[in-house]
């Protein structure tokens, strides 16, 4: 008679004392592991048609549009990545202090806050353009991996626009009025990136 697995995962072992049948053991191991391995399936038809009472925690990859997904007692789901911060790595340029940096990743979705202080002389606005400046660096797992990324700033009372290129320098391109000495400035972007 079968026993279960010393794990607690409910996988029937041979035992010594049972009658010799190896397609009996291979079956009841088959039995226990293969539902708690990642099941591949060419779609979800396929997993549908195969798997019709499917078990809490069962995991299946799917072919055709390349997903993993995890079956949790109502319906198939994708797991939600973990939640990444940091706060640490970003360097404001010339004439900027940093005040604060945030940023927060979840998968491929990133998102930066940037709070710098304008520490410089006045940058003048002429019909909403400026000369590009060049206001801080951005660590390098918080850039962009495909292009440059256009975000929007403000300090409450001035808003303009500014780039985010693959190599992390952030240009203040835009602005309503001018960014005088003591200004803070509020960026903020979110982007997808294209590799990890």
């Amino acid at each position: 008679m079968t026993a279960p697995d010393q794990y607690g995962q409910d996988v029937q072992i041979w035992q010594m004392t049972d009658p010799p049948s190896i397609p009996g053991a291979s079956q009841a191991l088959a039995d226990g592991i293969i539902p708690r391995t990642v099941m591949r399936f060419s779609s979800a038809s396929e997993r549908g048609a195969t798997l019709s009472a499917p078990v809490e925690g069962m995991t299946t990859w799917l072919e055709d549009s390349n997903s993993f997904e995890i079956w949790n007692g109502t319906g198939w789901i994708t797991p939600e990545p973990d939640l990444v911060t940091g706060t640490t790595g970003l360097s404001a340029s010339a004439g900027f202090s940093l005040n604060d940096f945030f940023g927060h990743r979840q998968g491929r979705v990133t998102s930066i806050d940037i709070f710098l202080t304008r520490t410089g002389g006045t940058i003048d606005a002429s019909g909403g353009n400026i000369a590009d400046t060049v206001c801080c660096v951005v660590p390098t797992s918080w850039r962009p991996t495909h292009s440059t990324i256009n975000g929007c700033w403000d300090n409450g009372f001035v808003h303009g626009g500014f780039v985010v290129g693959v190599d992390g320098i952030v240009t203040l391109r835009t602005a309503g009025g001018d960014i005088g000495n003591g200004t803070n400035l509020r960026l903020h972007v979110t982007f997808l990136r294209t590799v990890f």
